[in-house]
């Protein structure tokens, strides 16, 4: 009973957000923008880090992987890019980040065995698009009105003003999909309970956002990183 109640619900939802997709789709292109700069701090990350070869691969590859993170957030995608570390679970009635990363990566993986790489580089912008989601406090807090459209208006303006916000080195590499999310998600909930209280919103958002922000480049040059050592591995497979 109570899952015919949650997929009646995320049918009526679903239903609403695409009354209003129109709208949607204008602001994206403008949003997007932050995606496509953690982007660009985790090529530099690799290169920092000494991985000279992702860097090659990834800034060569730049424009589809930014391609794959525009096309994460259209047509209301992002009802499913919510994800509490706590219950395992995104919105109610929807997916989760988890399982949506879990799937483009394995997408990715696919399209580069099948020797379609524009592809495998678009469905890995879209992963990293999900890890950089639950940075946010609100994808994991799973509160979709809880200032959250403030919040991420706020950092749209300020991203590039604060060299605080800009990571260039110390990649966070982690093996498995599960691990970037979890790690991602239980970091911005302690985050945020960090600074919750500090009544000044301006420096609210600051502080949050100088953890938040590097978090997210760290994590994507992790998982830029993992996904050259699996096509690697998917190389060898195919070579015996």
């Amino acid at each position: 009973m109570k899952k015919i109640i949650e997929n009646s619900y995320s049918t009526i939802f679903k239903g609403m957000l695409k009354a209003v997709n129109p709208i949607k789709k204008r602001i994206i292109k403008t949003e997007c923008k932050v995606h496509q700069y953690i982007n660009h701090q985790a090529i530099i990350i690799l290169k920092n880090d000494g991985y000279d070869y992702a860097y090659r691969e990834m800034s060569l590859n730049i424009d589809k992987i930014n391609e794959g993170v525009v096309w994460a957030d259209q047509d209301f995608k992002s009802s499913n890019h919510f994800y509490n570390p706590q219950r395992s679970k995104g919105l109610y009635g929807c997916s989760n980040a988890l399982k949506e990363c879990s799937y483009y990566y394995a997408r990715a993986l696919t399209k580069f065995k099948k020797g379609d790489k524009d592809k495998a580089y678009f469905y890995l912008g879209a992963a990293c698009h999900l890890i950089q989601d639950v940075t946010v406090p609100q994808h994991v807090n799973v509160k979709l009105l809880d200032s959250h459209r403030k919040y991420e208006q706020w950092i749209i303006k300020t991203y590039r003003n604060h060299d605080s916000f800009n990571a260039y080195d110390g990649g966070l590499y982690f093996k498995s999909i599960k691990e970037f999310i979890e790690f991602n998600a239980n970091s911005s909930m302690r985050t945020y309970n960090k600074f919750k209280n500090e009544l000044n919103e301006e420096l609210r958002y600051y502080k949050i956002t100088s953890v938040i922000l590097k978090l997210a480049q760290r994590t994507t040059a992790g998982l830029m990183l993992k996904f050259l050592n699996d096509v690697r591995k998917l190389k060898n497979l195919s070579e015996e």
